[in-house]
């Protein structure tokens, strides 16, 4: 094993090659401060008189947002990625793919062929979001509608995995959306109650996080500049203890 990390319950050399893989592109555009589409120089504009600040610093605020904007979408797909290596489950990719199995529309996650969940005696499916508000809710009733059928199709039970929630709390309910039914079937959870759920493990989130800044300064070739204090404040302001 050539990277450790004290975590015994998953793969570290794959989990190094997911993180790497996942954010190359971000620190990519970090370290040569690309700046992508050009900015809006009225808005720019607006921003320095109404906030006091220089034209410098509001540019240097636009590069730093954008790269914000792109650093959740690839945690969100990082999650996928690392739920993905636990024993028992498949990462479908982005597209999707159902291994075998009828996916309508494509989910992120399911457990391997023949796997059936303890508690529901059914295989799972699952999508995975990066907070609960990730989903617009114009487009709640289609991931609803692709989850209910794939749980139909494949006798399974189907999941939402809303990692950082609304409320610090651990839950696991039926998914409501407005329009459509609650069902057994298609279901909700919390991002610990959905990384207890696949790696059979209570705290591994918690453990994932506290492990992340050596995990990216590995990745990174350099020391971590974040202060292990800071780490569990951040943590306890989103994630229930």
């Amino acid at each position: 094993m050539e990277h450790e990390y004290g975590l015994d319950w998953i793969d570290q050399d794959e989990l190094f090659r997911v993180t790497e893989h996942t954010f190359e592109n971000v620190i990519h555009d970090s370290k040569s401060h690309a700046k992508g589409n050009p900015p809006d120089p009225f808005t720019l504009m607006a921003q320095a008189a109404i906030g006091g600040s220089s034209v410098e610093n509001i540019l240097s605020f636009e590069i730093q947002r954008r790269i914000n904007k792109s650093l959740s979408n690839s945690v969100g797909l990082w999650h996928q990625h690392v739920l993905g290596l636990a024993d028992g489950w498949e990462d479908l990719g982005s597209n999707g793919g159902g291994g075998g199995l009828t996916v309508p529309g494509g989910v992120d996650l399911r457990t391997v062929e023949g796997y059936r969940d303890a508690r529901f005696g059914k295989p799972i499916f699952a999508e995975v979001k990066n907070r609960f508000n990730t989903i617009k809710a114009s487009d709640e009733k289609n991931l609803w509608d692709t989850l209910d059928l794939t749980a139909k199709t494949n006798n399974a039970v189907s999941y939402v995995f809303q990692i950082v929630p609304k409320t610090v709390e651990r839950y696991d309910r039926e998914w409501r959306v407005s329009g459509r039914p609650e069902k057994g079937t298609v279901r909700c959870c919390d991002g610990a109650t959905a990384y207890e759920m696949v790696f059979n493990r209570k705290n591994a989130l918690y453990e994932l996080y506290e492990a992340f800044p050596r995990i990216l300064a590995d990745v990174l070739g350099d020391d971590s500049p974040i202060d292990p204090d800071r780490v569990k404040d951040l943590y306890y302001g989103s994630f229930p203890q």
